[in-house]
């Protein structure tokens, strides 16, 4: 698994640095390759992509708290994929809602956060503001 690791880190950073200058910032590589040494623990040797979906749960009158699952595919079209859990989930959650600290303020307010991961060392971060 160090091989992977490393292998992702460097795809990871070559694609921040090789993309164009956005409005929006990058996410942290460092703390992107921290959620995926969390789950890489728990991938099986022949897998596709993993991804973690984190959701905000609502508490009338307490800070925003949010839940988090874990999920990897041996196959590209598995939309579904198999349960993974191989760390905290609170950790994952709170690694992956770090993320958004670097998100103009107006975006900040997302109801879910999915963090997906493939096996060729990419990943993609996308937010969902719901209603």
């Amino acid at each position: 698994m160090p091989r992977m690791n490393r292998l992702f880190a460097a795809l990871a950073l070559a694609a921040m640095l090789a993309a164009p200058a956005q409005a929006q910032k990058q996410p942290d590589a460092k703390a992107i390759q921290e959620i995926f040494d969390c789950l890489a623990v728990g991938l099986p040797g022949d897998w596709k992509k993993a991804w973690i979906v984190v959701n905000e749960v609502q508490v009338p009158g307490r800070d925003r708290r949010f839940e988090s699952k874990s999920y990897y595919a041996v196959a590209d079209a598995d939309k579904a994929g198999k349960p993974l859990s191989t760390c905290s989930a609170e950790t994952v959650a709170r690694g992956v809602y770090a993320l958004s600290a670097d998100l103009p303020a107006e975006q900040r307010g997302w109801k879910e956060a999915k963090l997906t991961f493939t096996s060729e060392g990419k990943f993609d971060l996308h937010y969902d503001y719901g209603k």
